[in-house]
């Protein structure tokens, strides 16, 4: 196998691991936030939780951080694979970066 041939695995597993946590971080999200207080379920009875699920918004926050860093990684290993292999540039790499960075800094200061 050559160079282009490995660089090119390197980044689809780099890849297919970051969308992977990605996905896995909205399937947290769906738990960790509050309940939607619809005014039905509140005069019915029901209990609604109106606050995030402290262990689980830890546990989004450290996934959305691994998909940051697996996303930079893929972004070094894209320049490098770019400047010296004339491997074309792979647009969903920046962008799982700048979606988990600002995810990340959301939940870390805005939660």
């Amino acid at each position: 196998m050559n160079k282009i041939g490995v660089l090119q695995i390197i980044l689809t597993i780099l890849s297919l691991l970051g969308w992977s946590l990605a996905i896995y971080a909205l399937l947290i999200f769906g738990e960790a936030r509050p309940d939607r207080a619809v005014g039905y379920f509140l005069s019915q009875g029901v209990e609604v939780r109106l606050y995030w699920d402290p262990e689980l918004t830890v546990r989004l926050e450290y996934i959305i951080w691994s998909c940051a860093a697996i996303s930079f990684m893929n972004l070094a290993v894209n320049f490098y694979a770019k400047t010296t292999a004339r491997i074309g540039y792979w647009f969903n790499i920046p962008l799982l970066l700048l979606v988990s960075l600002s995810a990340g800094l959301y939940i870390r200061y805005v939660i």
